[in-house]
């Protein structure tokens, strides 16, 4: 498991570390006990700033946790936020799907046909690409 050190999302820090501790099946306390070990530079510094005796279980641990590092988190968007996502003028046509499939990524419970949609709207007019989907429109991402 990657060390976290305040800079990447820590949601997905802690959703990895709590899968670890349930795959191993490693209780609450044990999960207290290992969660330091993933930690280092200013998430190493922050914790050693708790209180001794201040965390009754590591649910507490993970809210501050959370509260802490929620500036680093990686925003989610709505799922309407792809409709703004447009392939440049110049920009080539596998730069753009790399960058929508980026974006697409941070939003969940997607629908596959309205994805499919505002990826196919977002391909500049004039393309060739635009061409040959006019003859044969994909009813899948795939």
């Amino acid at each position: 498991m990657d060390m976290y050190d305040g800079t990447r999302d820590p949601l997905e820090h802690l959703e990895i570390f709590r899968v670890d501790m349930t795959l191993h099946g490693f209780s609450g306390e044990m999960a207290c006990r290992a969660f330091p070990l993933t930690l280092r530079g200013l998430a190493r510094v922050w914790l050693g700033f708790l209180a001794l005796g201040s965390i009754d279980g590591f649910g507490k641990l993970a809210r501050l946790f959370l509260t802490q590092f929620m500036a680093s988190q990686i925003r989610r968007w709505l799922e309407a936020y792809l409709f703004t996502i447009k392939q440049g003028e110049n920009e080539s046509l596998k730069t753009y799907l790399s960058r929508f499939n980026k974006e697409q990524m941070t939003i969940e419970d997607q629908d596959e046909k309205i994805t499919l949609v505002k990826l196919l709207g977002g391909v500049w007019p004039q393309s060739q690409f635009k061409a040959e989907l006019a003859k044969r429109t994909p009813t899948t991402l795939r």
